[in-house]
């Protein structure tokens, strides 16, 4: 076989590889091959109760001290966390309960209706700190807030902290802070096609190779 049919044959073979590789165009990125993962707005507050709540009805509770209040939503002045964003919030409500017989309910109150209650009882000399989580899917301009029931005790310093409430983001905007996807419960997923997708390229480039190889053959006689 001539020295031109192997140059001809091995330029007819470089030709049709880099023509698969403009017609298949780029691969598909996985997750972990992306420069960066879009994620959520960050939404986060802790604030915090100094003093006592004894034996009446706070509706709402006023944390006068704030600690973290990013993205703004919580108001020192009303005690009212209003929405920012919407998505998949988590509050947290810790209180330290009085020493004696009290009748201790506090509740979740999202747009003033009751979401959850947390009830904590103890004898008669002990105290303990007690802690309410609350996991809900808020829109933009929900407001959340803590009310303490009748009969209600809970103490804390300057210092001490006990009685908080906070709250965080989890996810928004199709991204979770944690980690994947957040489909809202007002949308329908997307179908996806993954294995069309995936095969794309990969059949794009055998089927250049059997071309070539076709031509390739002829030349070696």
């Amino acid at each position: 076989m001539s020295s031109t049919k192997i140059c001809s044959a091995f330029d007819i073979v470089m030709v049709l590889c880099v023509t698969s590789l403009v017609v298949a165009g780029p691969g598909e990125l996985t997750p972990s091959e992306t420069p960066a993962r879009q994620q959520g707005v960050s939404v986060l507050f802790y604030v915090a109760h100094q003093g006592q709540l004894r034996d009446i009805q706070f509706n709402p509770i006023i944390f006068n001290h704030v600690l973290v209040n990013k993205g703004s939503g919580y108001k020192n002045d009303t005690g009212i966390f209003t929405v920012p964003v919407g998505g998949i919030y988590q509050f947290v409500f810790t209180a330290q309960l009085c020493r004696g017989e009290h009748n201790n309910q506090w509740y979740f109150k999202v747009n003033g209706q009751e979401k959850m209650l947390c009830h904590a009882q103890i004898s008669r000399g002990e105290t303990t700190l007690n802690t309410c989580y609350m996991m809900e899917e808020l829109i933009e301009g929900d407001k959340v807030w803590v009310m303490q029931g009748m009969g209600g005790c809970a103490w804390a310093s300057s210092t001490s902290r006990t009685i908080t409430f906070s709250g965080i983001l989890l996810a928004s905007n199709g991204a979770s802070n944690l980690g994947g996807e957040y489909v809202p419960s007002t949308s329908l997923p997307l179908p996806i096609n993954e294995t069309t997708s995936s095969s794309a390229g990969p059949s794009a480039t055998l089927s250049s190779m059997t071309v070539a190889l076709l031509l390739w053959f002829p030349l070696l006689d």
